[in-house]
């Protein structure tokens, strides 16, 4: 295992994270637009979670669009 990983917990398990794909978050309204734009933008569908189960307090839990309290979290697990 490369020791530079980032890892991140969810849900009480650490996940390892694709170094090119960032930890973003996104309310239920512009959830649609904030997947279309991360395939967009890194040409790869992200892995979504309830953004209540990543447990990770410095991250900013908020909706990228809006500001309003993220509902989904969307971020690049890397594969095995």
């Amino acid at each position: 295992m490369d020791k530079k990983e980032k890892t991140i917990r969810i849900e009480g398990k650490d996940v390892v994270l694709h170094p090119e794909h960032p930890v973003r978050f996104a309310c239920m309204e512009h959830a649609d637009t904030q997947i279309d734009e991360y395939v967009d933008e890194f040409e790869a569908a992200p892995d979504t979670y309830r953004a209540a189960s990543i447990e990770d307090d410095t991250l900013d839990k908020r909706c990228r669009e809006c500001g309003a309290p993220a509902e989904i979290a969307l971020l690049r697990e890397k594969g095995m």
